[in-house]
């Protein structure tokens, strides 16, 4: 199985993870989920949501104290984002860079200095 994507509270869960840069207990998850994303989620919510995660991959739960779990991100903001915009690029765009410059462009010219900072970039990716 690929990469799945996160649902939009999916996702709140896990922008909590990554700003807490720790696991966290259920408890201390959801008040903080609560109180960042402006939610009022009770247990069963929370709880669906943690047991859907850990089957798409994204969390796990490893025992913290009192062999309780602590739940954690499987995956960094950063992986996260560069699979999503994989994904996105293949599933809409044929995975083509220069579609994908183009759609963001409007269809239009790029100015002069996108064009610059896009061959800089492509310049860097080739040295790698």
């Amino acid at each position: 199985m690929g990469f799945q994507s996160a649902t939009d509270s999916e996702l709140k869960i896990l922008e909590t993870l990554w700003e807490m840069g720790r696991p966290a207990g259920f408890g201390e998850l959801m008040e903080s989920v609560n109180q960042r994303a402006g939610t009022e989620w009770k247990k069963e919510t929370l709880n669906t949501f943690l047991s859907r995660m850990q089957r798409k991959k994204l969390i796990e739960a490893v025992e913290g104290e009192n062999k309780r779990k602590k739940y954690r991100p499987c995956i960094s903001r950063d992986e996260y984002l560069t699979e999503m915009s994989k994904d996105f690029l293949d599933r809409n765009l044929g995975g083509s860079l220069a579609k994908m410059f183009t759609a963001l462009s409007g269809g239009g010219r790029l100015c002069r200095e996108d064009v610059q900072e896009l061959r800089q970039a492509l310049d860097d990716w080739e040295k790698e």
